[in-house]
């Protein structure tokens, strides 16, 4: 039985590459028994109102852009009441993160394949107060860094880039002062990066996010980092990154299901890669297998589903 199927793609995504395969796309699920209806993104946040409008009058969802189309989508499943369609992810953004928990290399043509072939796979959505993010929420130094680091850097540096970047302006290092709760504990320190993650990649650099990351399991990683209390500290830091190695005194490392953060003042925060907005209080819950993916085989994931 064929199945209906709605195609959003964010066709300036990334180097706009994925123009070139949109016709063999459609044609591999043509050949799947399913019936693709196309549409193009014009404007921020029409990913997020196609998804939430049609999407319920389909059986597959298949998206195309980076990681803040994939936000959009997602922010929109996440409105419709009723029976949420499986959802498929096409990579074609610059940075690509959360597509790392799904495939072992950028071919678009072989991860379509890969996809038909493949398994559902379940998996946490978190809410960030009244919107949602899928893979990380983010405040301090490092939350824009790996967008705005030259791509040039990048491939030549590669983590080294991303933590220059982020600690090129020491003298103006901010500290952001939070109380934090969660799971019966209290934090009150003052941070110059924290970050809630459900993915092994982020900034595109693995095991940043966490190891191990199971993306149904209705648990997020939260990384704090302390404000340094002088240049030495800061470098001790920056050493530790480096090998992302977190053992230390000034990392606080944990899993939750639920955490909130207060400030006196209005903070930044980054969610998927995009500018989230300044709160004073952030409340955010992971929805537990909130949406089911199409994803690779098992066997084709770098991080897997317990399922």
């Amino acid at each position: 039985m064929r199945q209906k199927m709605l195609f959003i793609v964010n066709a300036k995504a990334g180097k706009a590459q994925i123009k070139n395969h949109i016709l063999s796309i459609i044609d591999l699920f043509n050949a799947a028994q399913y019936d693709v209806t196309v549409a193009v993104t014009q404007r921020p946040q029409d990913a997020t109102q196609i998804a939430f409008e049609r999407g319920s009058d389909f059986d597959f969802l298949l998206c195309s852009g980076g990681d803040g189309t994939l936000n959009e989508v997602i922010n929109g499943l996440m409105r419709i009441e009723t029976k949420r369609p499986c959802i498929g992810y096409i990579p074609a953004g610059s940075t690509n993160d959360f597509a790392a928990n799904l495939y072992t290399d950028n071919n678009v043509l072989c991860n379509v394949e890969k996809m038909l072939s493949g398994v559902e796979l379940n998996c946490d959505i978190a809410r960030f107060n009244d919107v949602f993010f899928v893979y990380c929420a983010a405040f301090g130094a490092f939350a824009l860094t790996s967008y705005e680091t030259a791509q040039i850097n990048k491939n030549i540096l590669g983590r080294l880039a991303y933590f220059l970047e982020g600690t090129r302006h020491l003298n103006t290092l901010k500290a952001y002062h939070f109380t934090i709760s969660y799971d019966g504990m209290t934090i009150e320190d003052d941070f110059i990066y924290g970050m809630i993650t459900n993915s092994d990649s982020v900034a595109g650099i693995k095991g940043f996010g966490g190891r191990n990351v199971q993306l149904d399991d209705g648990l997020y990683e939260v990384l704090l980092i302390r404000m340094p209390k002088n240049l030495i500290e800061l470098q001790q830091i920056i050493g530790y990154l480096m090998k992302l190695d977190f053992s230390s005194d000034f990392f606080y490392r944990f899993k939750t299901s639920s955490i909130t953060f207060d400030s006196t003042e209005p903070i930044a925060w980054n969610l998927d890669g995009e500018f989230g907005g300044e709160k004073k209080h952030v409340q955010i819950d992971v929805c537990k297998n909130a949406v089911t993916f199409l994803a690779p085989n098992p066997s084709e994931l770098t991080t897997k589903s317990k399922n």
